[in-house]
């Protein structure tokens, strides 16, 4: 590619994306509902459905607060009508992290969060090394962190990750970044 394009066209791509989604949600009425729903606090009926959940499970977690109520759908059923505000049953708690809190406790969520920091910190690593080496293999690296990081912010608000397909791509995604670790190893050995 010539210097010109190869300087600019990521800029570029990323900057039509943006001004063709800002022009989306300013021209089609649906979307800019959608959209500016996300920010109504509890005037929208699903982010107040999911704060009363919140509310419900911040006290499950405030009483079980280091080993949690337990894993599994089923004790969350049997906990949570305990708990729960009137009007707001809820089969989850709308959000992984506390999800994980509430069946694990802050053991679970350290343990958690330690999995991301390796994770994380393994990929980039690797990612170095390839760029270093000159290797594109660095692009499956890219890709998978990118998608955990979609993966994580769309579990803040909802818990996609007990879907089974969901489930799937998120450990194909930490079985990709662990597959680079110590392919240094075996390249110096061969």
């Amino acid at each position: 590619m010539p210097r010109f394009w190869q300087t600019w066209s990521l800029p570029i791509a990323v900057g039509s994306l943006a001004g063709l989604l800002i022009l989306a949600v300013v021209l089609l009425e649906p979307l800019r509902n959608r959209v500016l729903s996300i920010f109504a606090g509890r005037q929208d009926s699903s982010n107040n459905f999911r704060i009363n959940v919140w509310m419900s499970v911040f006290d499950m977690i405030r009483d079980r607060p280091i080993l949690g109520i337990g894993p599994g759908n089923d004790v969350f059923n049997k906990i949570y009508p305990l708990y729960q505000r009137p009007r707001y049953s809820a089969l989850s708690s709308y959000s992984v992290p506390l999800e994980i809190v509430v069946e694990t406790g802050f053991i679970g969520l350290t343990a958690f969060l330690w999995l991301l920091l390796v994770t994380f910190n393994q990929g980039v690593l690797q990612l170095k090394r390839l760029r270093d080496a000159g290797n594109n293999q660095g692009y499956w690296l890219i890709g998978a962190m990118a998608a955990m990081v979609g993966l994580i912010g769309h579990g803040l608000v909802d818990t996609v990750w007990y879907r089974p397909q969901i489930n799937t791509l998120w450990w194909l995604m930490v079985a990709i970044i662990a597959s680079y670790y110590g392919r240094e190893q075996l390249t110096i050995n061969n």
